[in-house]
């Protein structure tokens, strides 16, 4: 099981290189994550206010409340991590055990069940509080295992390189395959076809996981004084006098912020702004091979160059690119897309390079403080990218409502107001991505940190 091949020595962080199959197979958890990420990030709103019959306003506070609950969780988990001693180790063991309950969940969130409306939601809230709670269970391991693999930033920027092209790969899947195949499985029922193909996705998820969890390796120990048992309450407290963590956690709420904004209004916007119906498996395979792409890029960039820098050129551009968009809706519909696609790009190079920053947080709150909590510090990071999600999706829900959206009759006002999700507001959050960053200055000293880390000295 712990079997890998042959590594190259890197005596200056104490063990062994990661192989390519350990990179590749950190990747599978992503794309195993996005299966269902995915479709609750680009078809879950459609599908509560158009196949499942929620109002959008009702799916708004569903999606509120039940990310918010879900997001306090993540501390929870992170602590139990931390105090988590085992065989396969601390994070590992629950890829092995908790993808089966987290794929039966999947699948029963995309059931369709005739309730009254009452009973809809009760149901949505039900089974969607339960998938974000088992997804919390299986993603803040996951998280938490890069930092325990590797010190080495670069090593780090690669492994999160393959994060974020798995994490694309398995949008793009859901993406480009998911209405098709549900108008497939279901014969033109979609309350058929959704199930179906969340149960398949799920089964190929549940393989990926395990693959991660056989090849990829914790090498990572902690030095001298933070070799201690953790105390979760000073561990919390610290937490938040580590000014990098704060400054990387609130660029990773901008980013998921957005992401939730420009996935969830993507398929309206392609509905009803553009009016072509039949296009919005394409714009969304766009937007996720443009992420696909960004993830490449950064695995050649990011070993070069520092994070936060090439991260505040990637976000200026992004904000140009998206501004020009607004100057182009409607004349060329092949201009639109490659403008689209390449903002995108730069919006996907964001992913790895914050991941690699808040692997780095964790090397400074070791050599600061003289603890390393992986598991709290991943799951409070990943409190604040759920809280993103969380504003964004239903901020789309209650801006739609609050503008009239009934899919039966689309008025201009409800148009106007997806053009603005659409792209206003992605604008706004990415300029102030690029302000976040610019006090963010652990990059110019991490390599020293490392040297004392390494030396015995905190």
């Amino acid at each position: 099981m712990e079997e890998s091949i042959q590594q190259e020595s890197n005596p200056y962080y104490g063990y062994d290189k990661l192989s390519l199959r350990e990179k590749i197979s950190y990747g599978y958890g992503d794309i195993a994550s996005n299966f269902v990420w995915g479709m609750v990030t680009s078809y879950l709103l459609f599908f509560y206010t158009d196949v499942f019959g929620i109002t959008a306003a009702a799916a708004g506070t569903l999606f509120l409340v039940t990310r918010i609950f879900d997001a306090l969780n993540d501390p929870i988990m992170g602590m139990v991590v931390d105090k988590t001693k085992s065989k396969h180790g601390k994070a590992r063991p629950y890829l092995l055990y908790i993808a089966i309950p987290f794929a039966i969940l999947s699948v029963i969130t995309f059931i369709t069940p005739d309730f009254s409306h009452t009973g809809k939601l009760v149901y949505a809230y039900i089974t969607y509080g339960l998938l974000g709670t088992v997804y919390t269970m299986i993603n803040i391991p996951y998280g938490a295992l890069m930092p325990l693999m590797t010190r080495d930033s670069k090593e780090k920027g690669e492994l999160n390189s393959f994060r974020a092209i798995g994490r694309s790969i398995g949008a793009i899947i859901v993406a480009s395959l998911t209405l098709p195949l549900v108008n497939l499985m279901g014969g033109g029922n979609q309350q058929i076809g959704f199930p179906i193909v969340m149960a398949i996705y799920s089964v190929i998820a549940i393989t990926l996981f395990w693959l991660t969890f056989k090849y990829c390796r914790e090498r990572v120990q902690p030095r001298t004084a933070a070799k201690k048992a953790p105390n979760s309450k000073k561990s919390f407290a610290r937490m938040f006098k580590n000014k990098y963590w704060v400054l990387t956690s609130v660029n990773s709420f901008l980013w998921f912020a957005r992401l939730g904004i420009m996935n969830g209004v993507l398929i309206y916007y392609v509905n009803y702004v553009l009016q072509q119906p039949n296009m919005v498996p394409v714009y969304l395979t766009v937007l996720n091979i443009a992420n696909l792409v960004g993830g490449f890029f950064a695995l050649s960039i990011l070993g070069k160059f520092s994070s936060r820098n090439s991260s505040m050129l990637m976000y200026s551009i992004a904000t140009l690119l998206l501004f020009s968009l607004f100057l182009i809706e409607g004349h060329s519909t092949v201009l639109f897309i490659a403008i689209f696609f390449i903002a995108n790009v730069m919006i996907g190079y964001g992913d790895p390079a914050n991941l690699t920053m808040l692997g780095d947080t964790i090397d400074y709150q070791e050599w600061k403080f003289g603890e390393r909590p992986e598991g709290l510090l991943v799951s409070s990071y990943s409190f604040s990218t759920k809280f993103g999600v969380a504003i964004g999706s239903s901020f789309i829900a209650y801006a739609l409502g609050w503008a009239g959206y009934d899919p039966s009759a689309i008025t201009d006002q409800a148009k106007n107001m997806i053009r603005v999700l659409m792209f206003g507001l992605p604008i706004i959050i990415t300029a102030f991505q690029v302000g976040v960053l610019f006090f963010y200055k652990l990059d110019k000293h991490h390599a020293q940190i490392v040297k004392d880390l390494n030396n015995g000295g905190i």
